[in-house]
């Protein structure tokens, strides 16, 4: 596979898809939640509309509404939304499922959504491509969160570098940024808060017995810096539209 392209609604689709159905419902009971979805609890509040745009599993968005979140699922590829639909109906809670391109035209109305977040799709794109999505995605929502990879995560580059090098990486194009400053300001967003999340989560990128994984897993350990010094895997940007 070329890692410098896109991936395809298909490809996405075999990553995403009901032979997840069973793990997927089972680690949303057991509340092994991923990083974003930890940090959109944060964020927002019940009653809040949230829609997450490029929805891969839906884990975010159907844990979001068993907390009572109003939850939208929007994403390109069928699977992807089958497997969300059919988790949130196992677990008796209601999402949303929209089968839209989020290239395009959103088929929402103006400002319907409190939240309109999206973690790990920007990165697939490049700087003026983010700039026009995060304005297309403006117009259906007031406060937008963007959760992508971290350029500044050591473990996570150096990792993704040793994939791509032996042909491992899966993922095609990925283009981690250590901020989204300008593209949100260039889509007509104030940035309210920038910084980084699961530090921990970016050792996984390097074999267990590599050395910068193992001086990295001490310095998290021992919280050396007294926080994570930007090296989270992901990097969280929250703005309001001006």
């Amino acid at each position: 596979m070329n890692q410098r392209m896109q991936l395809s609604s298909e490809e996405w689709g075999k990553f995403y898809n009901l032979s997840m159905l069973s793990e997927l419902v089972s680690s949303i009971e057991r509340e092994e939640l991923l990083w974003q979805t930890k940090e959109m609890m944060k964020l927002t509040s019940a009653g809040d509309k949230v829609l997450e745009i490029g929805s891969g599993t839906g884990a975010t968005s159907i844990y979001l509404a068993l907390k009572n979140r109003i939850c939208t699922a929007l994403d390109y590829a069928l699977p992807c939304l089958v497997l969300t639909s059919r988790a949130a109906s196992r677990l008796k809670c209601p999402v949303r499922t929209v089968f839209s391109d989020a290239t395009k035209e959103l088929p929402f109305q103006d400002n319907e959504f409190d939240f309109v977040f999206q973690a790990g799709l920007l990165e697939h794109f490049h700087k003026e491509q983010r700039i026009n999505l995060l304005r297309n995605w403006g117009r259906v929502g007031k406060c937008m969160v963007s959760i992508i990879p971290n350029a500044a995560s050591l473990a996570y580059r150096a990792g993704k570098a040793m994939m791509e090098q032996d042909g491992t990486w899966e993922y095609g194009l990925e283009l981690p940024q250590f901020t989204l400053y300008d593209e949100f300001a260039e889509a007509g967003f104030k940035v309210t808060s920038e910084y980084t999340i699961g530090e921990k989560h970016a050792l996984e990128f390097l074999p267990k017995e590599h050395p910068l994984r193992q001086v990295l897993s001490w310095w998290v350990s021992n919280n050396i810096c007294g926080d994570n010094c930007g090296q989270g895997y992901l990097l969280v940007t929250v703005g309001v539209k001006r």
